[in-house]
């Protein structure tokens, strides 16, 4: 599928072919990545949106979306100049399909969903970053473009986590400090090797050290092991997220 990012803004269509294409167990997993992208770039991410990144973590909390989605909204009622507005919508509609994957009573429309490719395209105007454009469509379009993972979904699940890990490295652990103006693949060499760790059900002690050693002898730097634990923890916990 090849798909400009202007074309994903605009048509709905789009919008609807790529959200059908995800697997409704891996839809909440996959929209948490989306919105945790822009981590980085809100500087003060309002409550009722923090707690839905806690909610999207474990699917037996998914039934507490509703209740969540009802606070976005009054978020944005009770703060029409909040910018970019565009933020606070898509967390609406990634609250209505988290609760649909709950399988509770009373689902939002599925349709939902469809707005979730323009939404987040359209937050990310706000930055004017095109890294952060192209990062978000890669994770947008994963489905779309190996239509396999629809099938296998324990790869599917593994290629999510590799993406999750793959953004910690560079959001959270960042050693050399300049995810705001390097290449985003300046860390992606160090990925496999991590990921191979999680998945092995390595211990914090060891992922960290495996951070430390890259930071001092790969990278020259003093090295920041306690950073590291807190990154190793990150990691470990988004495995069992998972």
């Amino acid at each position: 599928m090849s798909t400009a990012l202007h074309d994903i803004k605009t048509n709905i269509e789009i919008g609807k072919q790529i959200f059908e294409a995800v697997p409704m167990n891996l839809k909440p997993m996959w929209a948490g990545i989306i919105l945790n992208k822009f981590n980085k770039y809100i500087k003060e991410i309002p409550e009722p949106i923090r707690r839905l990144n806690d909610i999207v973590k474990k699917a037996d909390r998914w039934h507490e979306a509703h209740k969540q989605f009802g606070l976005i909204r009054r978020f944005l009622f009770d703060n029409t100049n909040y910018t970019p507005q565009e933020y606070v919508l898509l967390a609406e509609s990634i609250a209505k399909i988290i609760y649909n994957s709950s399988r509770e009573p009373a689902p939002f429309d599925f349709g939902s969903g469809y707005y979730i490719p323009s939404l987040a395209l359209k937050t990310a105007d706000f930055f004017q970053d095109e890294r952060l454009e192209e990062d978000l469509k890669t994770v947008l379009l994963v489905f779309s473009r190996n239509k396999n993972l629809t099938t296998d979904l324990a790869r599917a699940k593994e290629m999510l986590l590799y993406q999750q890990i793959d953004d910690v490295l560079w959001y959270d652990w960042d050693p050399i400090g300049i995810n705001d103006i390097a290449p985003r693949d300046e860390y992606q060499s160090y990925t496999p090797q991590i990921f191979g760790l999680v998945k092995s059900n390595s211990d914090r002690m060891v992922i960290a050290k495996t951070l430390s050693k890259i930071e001092t002898d790969y990278m020259g730097l003093a090295g920041n092991i306690e950073k590291c634990f807190k990154i190793a923890d990150k990691m470990l916990a988004t495995d069992k997220e998972s």
